[in-house]
């Protein structure tokens, strides 16, 4: 009996076939969380993080304004509540003076996609020649 060779090399290409779809579905996958990695680095910090702290600033002046002081139970000992409000209105300061700051060192315009897309050095330090 001879052996089919025609079916062992129809085998052997299904396999390789199928080792290639597989090492090419893992590299697209490893391709997409390196670009994502990647745009982590090619977005400018301080505007992101202004956008950020300013967003918290917001969540944080809501809690102050729908908390009454005069619902907190202050007569149990063992509730922080004032606590913490008095904690949140005691960092607020800090938070504008950071927001404040990092408006003007990321040069914020309002435009939260333009601002965080990062401008490569040349456009940043070049002067526009007419």
């Amino acid at each position: 009996m001879k052996p089919d060779i025609k079916k062992a090399e129809d085998t052997v290409e299904t396999t390789e076939s199928e080792d290639f779809r597989k090492l090419y579905e893992r590299s697209k996958k490893d391709v997409e969380f390196l670009e994502k990695k990647l745009s982590l680095y090619e977005q400018d910090g301080l505007a992101k993080l202004y956008y950020a702290l300013n967003r918290k600033s917001n969540e944080m002046a809501t809690l102050l304004n729908k908390t009454k002081l005069e619902d907190l139970d202050l007569a149990d000992k063992d509730s922080k509540s004032f606590e913490r409000m008095r904690t949140i209105w005691q960092d607020s300061e800090k938070i504008a003076t950071s927001l404040a700051e990092l408006k003007i060192l990321a040069n914020i315009s309002g435009d939260e996609k333009k601002d965080v897309e990062r401008k490569p050095f040349v456009e940043r330090v070049a002067l526009t020649r007419t």
